[in-house]
C-alpha cells in the first residue's frame, strides 16, 4: 500500500505528549485519538492506504499517551488492522517505534 496521508506529532498535535485521558491534563493519548488518529486511520482503511505517523520533534512519549492512542485503536481494531494501515517514522529515536508497535500488538487494557 501506498502512503497517502501523514500526522506529524509534533506539528499537528504538540511537542509533549500527556498522560492517557483528557482528565488528566493537556494533549493527553485520549485527545490524540479522538481528534486525529482516530479519524485519519479511519479514512486509510476505507481508502485503503496508509497512514504515516511523524514521531520527531516531540520531548518524549510517556507510556499512558501511547496505551491511550495507539493501544486504544488496537483494542478497538485489532493489531493487525493498524499495522496493515500505520507506518512509523522516527529518524532520532527508532527506539519509539517499537515501543508503539508492541502496544499496538499488546494493548494495556484500562477500565474507565
Amino acid at each position: 500500500m501506498e502512503i497517502k496521508d501523514r500526522i506529524i506529532i509534533a506539528k499537528d498535535f504538540h511537542e509533549d505528549p500527556g498522560a492517557r485521558e483528557e482528565k488528566d491534563g493537556l494533549n493527553s493519548g485520549e485527545i490524540f485519538y479522538n481528534e486525529l488518529l482516530l479519524p485519519k486511520f479511519l479514512k486509510a482503511v476505507e481508502k485503503k492506504y496508509l497512514l504515516l505517523i511523524d514521531l520527531d520533534g516531540v520531548f518524549g512519549y510517556p507510556s499512558s499517551f501511547v496505551s491511550g492512542s495507539f493501544g486504544a485503536l488496537s483494542i478497538k481494531y485489532s493489531g493487525n488492522q493498524v499495522l496493515k494501515h500505520l507506518c512509523f517514522k522516527s529518524d532520532r529515536r527508532p527506539i519509539r517505534i517499537d515501543k508503539i508497535k508492541y502496544e499496538i500488538n499488546n494493548p494495556e487494557r484500562k477500565d474507565k
